[in-house]
């Protein structure tokens, strides 16, 4: 049955207290959620109600098994996301937890399985001391790298179109005109008025408005 995000954030906090040898109990959730008591007595009800969470009165909370399990799923994307922000990206450890609990209610069980296989690989690579794992965190941690609009590049700048995201028609009509991945453009000038500017590419001119330019991603030349 669905759960709500807040209600996966409870069970998640229950089973981390659980695992950690500790037992759960009302007022830690409050401390550990930032959240009134009354606010986890109805949360703990409505588990209750939904068979994840048995809860004597004034007694410890504790998950059932169809409880631990979905917990369990949530706690790994939780612990794999937050990995991925700070361990893999360089995220602080503040922002990489914010982001990771955000993002985990997200997820499917197909996106949390390509997830997991993408933290995986990357931490094996990263451990094996792979050359371009290096380099893949150097290029992110460099805006002046990042792919940008065409229409954001200023005139008489070089680039190499890295991608196109219009949709189909347009996507073709750009290719047509060269603005194909790996191709070299630069931008000239803009034209009279505000709508249109003019790019070399391929060895001719092409006229774009700001919409279509917007569609063509472009990288910084290596130097």
């Amino acid at each position: 049955m669905p759960v709500s995000s807040r209600i996966e954030d409870y069970m998640e906090s229950i089973f981390a207290m659980e695992i950690s040898g500790r037992e759960a109990t009302v007022t830690d959730l409050a401390k550990s959620l930032g959240v009134a008591k009354a606010t986890v007595v109805a949360a703990v009800r409505r588990l209750v109600a939904d068979s994840m969470v048995c809860h004597e009165r004034y007694g410890a909370l504790r998950l059932t098994d169809e409880g631990r399990q979905r917990a369990l799923k949530i706690y790994r994307r939780h612990e794999h996301l937050t990995f991925l922000f700070h361990d893999i990206l360089g995220f602080d450890p503040g922002r990489a937890m914010s982001m990771a609990c955000v993002l985990e209610h997200e997820m499917d069980e197909k996106s949390d399985g390509r997830i997991l296989g993408f933290v995986d690989y990357l931490a094996r690579a990263k451990k094996d001391g792979m050359p371009w794992v290096e380099e893949l965190l150097t290029v992110m941690g460099d805006e002046r790298k990042m792919p940008r609009p065409l229409s954001m590049m200023p005139a008489g700048e070089e680039g190499m179109v890295s991608r196109v995201t219009a949709s189909v028609p347009l996507r073709r009509k750009l290719f047509d005109m060269g603005f194909v991945p790996g191709a070299v453009v630069c931008r000239k000038k803009d034209g009279a008025g505000t709508e249109l500017l003019f790019v070399d590419v391929c060895g001719g001119e092409a006229g774009l408005t700001r919409t279509e330019a917007s569609s063509v991603w472009v990288s910084a030349l290596e130097k």
